[in-house]
């Protein structure tokens, strides 16, 4: 079934277009990891498919559902949180949240069932020893992971990641993605990742799109991540290399260069 189908898509901010003519298909289960320039639209877009952004014209599905029908079907893990690190919740509590917020209701204590589904998400993300652990004392990776707990706990079919890899060191960078990759295997959930860092997550992606206002490309990695097609966005020092079997991305852009080789 398709996840997502995008018809002749244009994403307005008033009358401004700030993405035009999109067109693309990705099936359920598949991952998509979408590249481009800061003010590319990569948020716009994933705000759009999440139904928090409702401007658009053309066709846009999800699941068969428009997007803002479809907001039981999603979880969407921002570039930045929203979380209060003042208030002292524990990293339990912090994904627990997830599993009421859909409900359209809060607790000042936490249900049982809540409780043991965070458990739960938080041994598969593997942080079952943090989860009484404050949220606010955790590292930058085990923050992001807290948080893609936290958006497992609902049980999504499309899982929508901001960035999930900004502002991460390099060890950091390899443990959320080997999460991201788990998700992948074992519950099988469409996933769309906008990344500036595209290598740790290349083994992982069935598609790539590449965006700057308008898609560029759009395809599997081997067909997407060709000189001609990164150096039309990123200029001509960009590069994609193959190393064996794995492709690596270098462009212009200062947050990819860590990931080269």
């Amino acid at each position: 079934m398709e996840a997502v189908l995008a018809e002749n898509v244009n994403i307005l901010y008033d009358s401004y277009r700030a993405v035009e003519g999109l067109n693309f298909k990705l099936e359920e289960g598949e991952t998509l990891l979408l590249l481009g320039p800061n003010g590319a639209g990569k948020t716009t877009l994933l705000k759009t498919i999440s139904g928090f952004h409702r401007s658009y014209e053309g066709k846009l599905l999800i699941f068969g559902k428009e997007p803002a029908e479809a907001k039981e079907l999603i979880s969407y893990v921002p570039q930045s949180h929203s979380l209060n690190e003042v208030v002292p919740l524990k990293a339990i509590e912090v994904v627990s949240v997830g599993a009421i917020y859909k409900e359209g209701f809060f607790h000042f204590r936490f249900p049982k069932n809540a409780i043991k589904k965070a458990k739960e998400a938080l041994n598969f993300v593997g942080l079952k020893h943090e989860a009484e652990k404050p949220f606010n004392k955790l590292s930058g990776g085990q923050k992001q992971r807290v948080l893609l707990a936290r958006a497992l706990i609902s049980n999504p079919k499309l899982l929508l990641l901001d960035e999930p890899l900004s502002a991460l060191d390099p060890s950091a960078r390899a443990e959320v993605a080997a999460v991201l990759g788990k998700i992948k295997r074992e519950k099988k959930i469409t996933m769309i990742i906008t990344t500036h860092d595209i290598n740790p997550l290349i083994e992982i992606g069935d598609k790539v799109m590449l965006l700057n206002k308008k898609l560029i490309a759009f395809g599997s990695p081997e067909e997407v991540l060709r000189d001609e097609i990164i150096k039309s966005v990123y200029g001509p020092l960009a590069r994609a290399i193959k190393v064996e079997s794995r492709l690596y991305c270098i462009t212009g852009d200062v947050h990819l260069m860590g990931g080269h080789l």
